[in-house]
């Protein structure tokens, strides 16, 4: 912007023009008196901000210079010396730029802020007071001078001489006053070019001469810098030269961390030691070590969170033993005895491998059963008729005195009631009640009360192997259950719940039924649909792997059992579309009776419906190695042959083959012995789709086949003796459970008596349910 000069012939005029002119003088001097304030306020943040930065650098200069960092190793390298010691000439660095800093900021105020203070105080200070002084004169001059042109003829000349005199004076002074304003504004105007610059330009030189010496230290600096870069160089040579190793070395222990690992004359790792107290019991981890040679087990109570150690305890290890799983409720379990102590010590490794490693560095022993053919397996809960009568029986001392509690199924019993009912009902645990479970009487409501008897109905079915509906079905349920489609998603709950195994079709059916009951009285026991869905859905439905993600979906297992009491009639008694005519030829259950008679009558005659017979060893059949199995002659008596399944160690011997007769006979507690009668009359009806249907032999259509990745539960046929630990030893008539397909051909992949291995298929026979 460009001011024009201000002449003092128009302070005389006083025209309109020389008024703009002045104006906008008064309004660029207001401009630069903000500007002005506005850098004093700025430059002081700026020293300020410059002095913390000073303050700051200091303190890193002496962070830096304090510090100290060892290398790996006894000794050091002078590369390794120097590089230690850098840290320090850094600091020092750091610290002389520093010196220089402080020195410009002595005298950064005087250079600066002072004399900005100064010009705006002693040159636009004045300038506008002068305006206010001039527009004071401006104002009087014009009241005078409209008093003046305002006086009559008629006044007496004396009068008037006087005022011609008066309004002369006031006008002499309002032009002085006028010229000396537009003096002082002019003046101003120019000597912000020179005085108000040169301050600024003190202050550059001050500011550069600053980075300048700063420039100068790190010149001087510069050779240093470069011997370190190239010390940093031949470290980072030499680093890369042993990560391949040290890499080679980290990937062999991660293969064999037991064979690679630093002394194979110990075993040691955290282990949790069972304590018996007062009030209860509990695991106490402690940090073993174990001395192969001495047989000296060190104990240290520890905890990684807890960074307090207690005292050693050393112990003599005289036997190791691996601990039944039926005898105890954690996993991976074994016993010590010692010499120090007379009670047997308990541990609990992490993992079964760990379990292993311990029980070889102890020369541990498998557990002696006094009587392995009627060991039964963890997975009691089965869907067999024990089952259905007693949720039948449930049920119907439900729906008999409990349909109008409000609550239903919200209510949780006690726990010791609870498992007292399902010991006695399912013959499972140890019970002091010694009645036959047909002989227990859920109608007495003294004795067993409706919250009681609904944990107990929740809790069998919570305890199954696998969920009622299935691992199978578990992921087409939620994605039907999240289709955007009311419609689509009734159709395909309804098509996929008819593919369940029979008798899971018939449990679901049976509880189905008797929810879409209790719903049907929720204006009395406030249970509806969705409270329904909600007890039920955790319950039925369980995903097959625990993560965040199945846990976050538990919504939608909800939703499906509101669909399924919601739309109760047309999934359990109709056929749905599309489905296969092996399946198509359910026969839809009747509803639940309400009588205690009729429920143990339909109970009976379901159940013998339901249940599939066992598949038999089919002579003539041959095993998957190739070789033939069993021949029988006319009379259906067996040929003594020895079964020879392909073994991935060196092969052993094997009884004969049994008969299907004498099998039938050592099913215990999974088929009675009138079931095993008539399995052979009832085989030829059975349905070719059922969850074990028995398609041939193993020769024709192996248990391998029909197993896929489902697990089932099988019988042993005869003794074996693993030859190595991927393999399981088991005795005739034990069960095996969560039996599926492996790797290898011709064998299978089971658990048994807590520990999973490999089993040969023509040595196990499949029990149907």
């Amino acid at each position: 912007m460009v001011l024009s000069p201000l002449e003092f012939s128009e302070c005389y005029l006083d025209s309109p023009e020389f008024r703009e002119k002045l104006r906008a003088h008064e309004n660029e001097l207001d401009r630069t008196n903000k500007a002005i304030k506005e850098l004093i306020r700025d430059g002081k943040a700026l020293l300020s901000a410059a002095r913390n930065l000073s303050k700051a650098q200091r303190a890193f200069s002496e962070t830096l210079m304090n510090f100290n960092f060892e290398c790996i190793g006894t000794s050091q390298t002078d590369a390794e010396i120097d590089i230690s010691q850098s840290l320090k000439e850094f600091g020092r660095l750091i610290a002389l730029i520093e010196d220089e800093r402080d020195r410009m900021l002595e005298h950064a105020k005087d250079q600066l802020i002072v004399p900005l203070e100064a010009f705006r105080k002693e040159q636009v200070g004045p300038a506008k007071e002068g305006k206010k002084d001039f527009e004071r004169q401006t104002e009087k001059f014009c009241k005078s001078l409209d008093s003046y042109v305002s006086l009559s003829t008629r006044k007496k000349e004396a009068s008037l001489q006087e005022a011609d005199a008066t309004l002369d004076m006031e006008r002499r002074q309002f032009h002085k006053d006028s010229l000396c304003y537009v003096f002082k504004m002019q003046q101003v105007q120019e000597k912000k070019k020179f005085e108000f610059v040169e301050t600024l330009l003190g202050f550059m030189y001050s500011w550069l001469t600053f980075y300048h010496q700063g420039h100068e230290v790190s010149r001087e600096f510069k050779p240093y810098m470069t011997e370190l870069q190239l010390k940093l160089q031949n470290i980072r040579a030499g680093f890369d030269a042993t990560k391949e190793e040290a890499e080679n070395l980290m990937h062999k222990m991660m293969e064999k961390p037991h064979e690679n690992r630093k002394n194979k004359s110990t075993q040691e790792g955290y282990l949790f030691m069972y304590e018996k107290r007062a009030l209860g019991s509990s695991w106490i981890k402690q940090y073993c070590l174990y001395h192969k040679e001495s047989k000296k087990l060190i104990m240290q109570q520890y905890v990684q969170t807890l960074p307090k150690v207690t005292s050693e305890e050393v112990i003599t290890v005289l036997t190791c033993t691996r601990r039944m799983s039926e005898s105890i409720e954690k996993r991976f379990c074994f016993d010590i005895t010692v010499m120090e102590k007379p009670n047997v010590l308990t541990f609990q490794a992490v993992t079964e491998e760990e379990r292993s490693q311990w029980m070889r560095s102890m020369g541990g022993k498998e557990p002696v059963y006094l009587n392995p053919s009627l060991i039964s397996n963890s997975d009691e809960n089965l869907l067999n008729d024990i089952g259905f009568h007693f949720i039948r029986k449930c049920i119907e001392a439900i729906e008999s005195r409990g349909l109008d509690d409000q609550g239903l199924y919200r209510v949780v019993g006690v726990s010791s009631k609870v498992q007292r009912l399902t010991s006695v009902c399912l013959g499972k645990g140890k019970s002091v009640d010694k009645r036959k479970p047909q002989n227990v009487n859920l109608s007495d409501s003294g004795e067993w009360e409706i919250k009681t008897i609904t944990s107990a109905l929740k809790n069998y079915f919570r305890n199954l192997p696998e969920p009622l509906m299935t691992h199978k079905n578990h992921e087409e349920l939620m994605l039907a259950a999240k289709q955007e489609s009311k419609t689509l998603r009734v159709n395909d709950i309804h098509a996929i719940i008819h593919t369940l195994p029979e008798p899971n079709f018939e449990m679901l059916d049976l509880v189905i039924g008797h929810l879409n009951r209790v719903a049907g009285n929720c204006a009395k026991n406030l249970m509806t649909v969705a409270n329904l869905g909600v007890c039920f859905g955790p319950t039925l439905m369980r995903p097959e792997e625990e993560t965040m993600k199945a846990i976050m979906e538990i919504k939608f297992s909800n939703i499906i059992i509101e669909i399924l009491i919601s739309n109760y009639q047309k999934i359990f008694k109709t056929t749905p579309d599309g489905l296969p005519p092996a399946l198509s030829t359910r026969t839809p259950t009747t509803n639940f009776p309400n009588s205690a008679s009729s429920s143990i009558s339909s109970s009976s005659s379901a159940s013998s419906s339901s249940r599939a017979s066992p598949r038999h060893a089919t002579p003539n059949s041959t095993p998957k190695d190739g070789r033939q199995a069993t021949p029988t002659d006319s009379t259906g008596s067996t040929v003594s042959r020895e079964p020879s399944p392909r073994r991935p160690g060196a092969p052993i011997s094997r009884p004969p083959l049994a008969r299907a007769d004498e099998v039938d006979n050592h099913e215990g507690p999974i088929r009675s012995k009138s079931e095993s009668s008539s399995s052979s009359a009832s085989s030829s009806s059975q349905r070719s789709t059922g969850p074990a249907a028995s398609k041939g032999t193993p020769g024709d259509q192996s248990i391998y086949d029909s197993v896929g990745k489902k697990g089932i539960c099988v019988r042993t046929l005869y003794a074996c003796d693993a030859d190595n630990e991927s393999e399981l030893s088991f005795q005739p008539n034990q069960i095996i459970v969560n039996v599926r397909s492996s790797k290898e051909r011709g064998w299978l992949l089971g658990t048994l008596n807590g520990k999973t291995g490999l089993v040969p298929e023509n040595y196990v026979q499949a029990i149907i349910q």
